[in-house]
């Protein structure tokens, strides 16, 4: 049985005194010969007989407070506070055996516990109303605490940062995000609740290091696994176009882990800084070509700057490794058998072979895929593909067109449906075969779900004479994206030109 002490309710608290959640709790114990405390730990606490204390963060054996003599002789072995009796005869029959093998007594005890004991979640417990759930779940970024706190907490929010930052050591600063949003760049404001007033986060993801002003741009720590995700989709070689880039989240990842060329935009001026400041902590400059303007312009005009033989130059493009011959020998010596060495342990995963597709078609570089991950508004920037290889039709084939992975939330009831549906008609035609997966990356709020459709650009699309495309969308989906915009309700994934979340 595991025991789980409570401190004093405090409920309405809303400035902290720490004081306030002193407690005192009372129990039985057996005085026990400190040579016997072997024992103990042996025949009790490590066979789980209920009897004794098992309680979080605290001993079961502790020395006896009524002692004084050096070495001391005798140790209190501990039991659970629901345990009652009067004398030896009164205790479960394996305690009574062990009391007395031993020649142990029967006394009573008291334990102090205080503000250092009690978690995170059992004070704002105590402080909170009994109907509000507590908001222990934060994101952190760096030394950075982010919370997204509904209306009914702003009497406590500032107690409520406290407590957090003092019960997480790795964490410094803790912010809470405001209803102000930047309609420009799509980044919310956020206020100081507790800790430094600083906001240069610093950490790693991807096997990158990422340094930026959390208050300017987007970051979200929730979407490590989608980034790890798209990444693994690509192959050493590739030619990458990051449309919405954000400070790298997808960029940095690709060049350094996949091995790729990525040309990487965000129009947001502070999202353009440290994605620059970011690919040269990384050492990545001959890898990633940083660009800040709008992403339908950068669309159209990465392509044409893939092929400008002066931006090139600043490339570095890819070698394939040559192994040694000792490596070699070594790795056809131990091919289809485990060495004893590896006994046991996995075996790395085996790379990805690479790509059929080739990104120099014709003496012309085009790009692999295309990443759009901005949720709110992505979907409407697919008409910049309209055309995008006009003239080319000779040169490439169907199967050498890129493939787009975009982002968008949906509040569809069949989902993959909704979001296919929202793409063909900003496309004005049929994805067909051309598509490749809808893949569900997560729930940001009820009846919504950030969504990502990957497909191939479709011909009819790619090679189109420049002009009006042919279809345009509908007013409902100029009405769903301007929803989609303006909508900073319970969810924890609104944001712009770049990648980024708040948190509940």
């Amino acid at each position: 049985m595991r025991t789980v002490f409570a401190p004093p309710p405090n409920k309405g608290l809303v400035q902290l005194n720490r004081a306030l959640f002193n407690a005192t709790q009372r129990m039985l114990a057996l005085r026990i010969p400190a040579s016997a405390s072997g024992a103990a730990m042996e025949t009790l606490r490590d066979q789980q007989v209920p009897a004794i204390l098992s309680a979080p963060r605290l001993r079961t054996i502790v020395e006896d407070p009524s002692e004084s003599s050096t070495p001391r002789r005798f140790r209190l072995l501990l039991l659970d506070p629901s345990l009652s009796a009067s004398k030896l005869e009164d205790l479960p029959g394996e305690l009574q055996r062990f009391a007395s093998t031993h020649n142990a007594d029967l006394v009573e005890h008291t334990i102090s516990l205080g503000y250092d004991y009690w978690s995170t979640d059992q004070i704002l417990r105590s402080i909170l109303p009994d109907d509000f759930e507590v908001p222990s779940a934060f994101e952190t970024i760096g030394h950075i605490a982010h919370l997204n706190l509904r209306d009914q907490y702003q009497p406590f929010k500032q107690i409520i940062g406290q407590v957090i930052l003092d019960k997480s050591k790795h964490i410094k600063t803790v912010v809470n995000k405001t209803d102000n949003i930047d309609h420009t760049f799509r980044f919310f404001q956020m206020e100081l609740l507790a800790g430094e007033d600083n906001m240069m986060a610093e950490l790693k993801e991807g096997g990158c290091q990422f340094r930026f002003d959390f208050s300017k741009v987007y970051w979200n720590s929730r979407l490590q696994g989608e980034h790890d995700r798209i990444v693994k989709l690509f192959s050493k070689g590739d030619l990458v176009c990051d449309v919405f880039a954000g400070v790298g989240p997808f960029a940095l990842p690709a060049a350094k882990t996949a091995g790729c060329i990525v040309f990487a935009n965000d129009l947001n001026p502070q999202s353009y800084k440290f994605l620059v400041e970011n690919i040269k902590l990384n050492k990545l400059e001959g890898r990633i070509r940083p660009f800040n303007m709008d992403g339908r312009q950068f669309i159209r005009q990465s392509h044409h700057d893939l092929n400008d033989p002066a931006i090139w130059e600043t490339i570095t493009e890819i070698k394939p490794a040559v192994a040694s011959r000792k490596k070699s020998r070594d790795a056809g010596a131990d091919a289809g058998k485990d060495s004893d060495k590896d006994a046991g342990r996995a075996r790395p995963e085996t790379p990805k072979p690479a790509a059929p597709l080739q990104t120099v078609i014709g003496g012309v570089r085009y790009f692999r895929h295309y990443v759009m991950n901005l949720p709110a508004t992505a979907i409407e920037f697919l008409d910049a593909f309209h055309g995008l290889y006009s003239g080319k039709r000779e040169l490439i084939k169907d199967d050498q067109l890129p493939l787009i992975h975009c982002h968008c939330f949906s509040r569809g009831e069949d989902l993959e449906a909704d979001v296919v549906q929202r793409v063909e008609r900003v496309i004005g035609m049929s994805l067909g075969d051309n598509l490749v997966a809808v893949h569900n990356v997560r729930t940001v709020a009820p009846n919504k779900t950030m969504m990502c459709i990957s497909f191939r650009l479709p011909p009819a699309l790619a090679f189109a004479e420049p002009g009006v495309l042919g279809k345009r969308k509908s007013v409902d989906d100029d009405e769903a994206a301007k929803r989609d915009r303006r909508d900073d309700g319970p969810s924890d994934d609104n944001h712009g030109q770049g990648d980024g979340i708040s948190t509940q």
